[in-house]
């Protein structure tokens, strides 16, 4: 059984006359009876858009029952004033930091690096300023801490 367009008077396919529609796919037919989901953006309060597809009737009548308004979401909730926030300690200066003074003399320190000058190690340092000059008492862990740390200014 054939059926006819209710607006050109076309014959429209089986397949389309199956599915129930009473139109042909002609643009002029389509923009005049096509009737079909309407899709709506619906305002989210902080995020982006909701988007609802659905005839436009069912829109409205879902806009009419509030489905789409505000919702308060403080409902139920008890505010309680909060305690207020100290002031922040203002922090004491900082004391100028001094240099600590070395715990050597500055006839062991020019000793050593005299010795460490020529090219000795710390333990041949040590031998050769308890030949020469033991009344200043250097040992190896002394001559590596003044050869680790910075030279005295003059």
């Amino acid at each position: 059984m054939s059926t006819f367009c209710i607006g050109c008077g076309r014959e429209i396919a089986a397949e389309r006359a199956e599915l129930g529609y009473t139109y042909c796919t002609a643009p002029a037919c389509q923009a005049e009876y096509r009737r079909g989901p309407t899709v709506t953006a619906v305002a989210v309060n902080k995020s982006g858009d909701a988007f609802r597809v659905a005839e436009p009737d069912e829109i409205a009548a879902r806009a009419a029952a509030g489905e789409f308004a505000t919702k308060n979401t403080g409902l139920g909730t008890v505010h309680e004033t909060t305690p207020p926030i100290p002031a922040p300690r203002r922090p004491r200066p900082a004391r100028p930091v001094r240099p600590a003074e070395p715990s050597w003399t500055p006839a062991q320190e020019n000793i050593v690096r005299l010795y460490a000058d020529m090219g000795l190690s710390p333990r041949q340092i040590v031998e050769r300023a308890r030949q020469n000059t033991p009344r200043l008492g250097v040992t190896e862990t002394l001559a590596v801490r003044i050869l680790s740390s910075a030279r005295r200014s003059p």
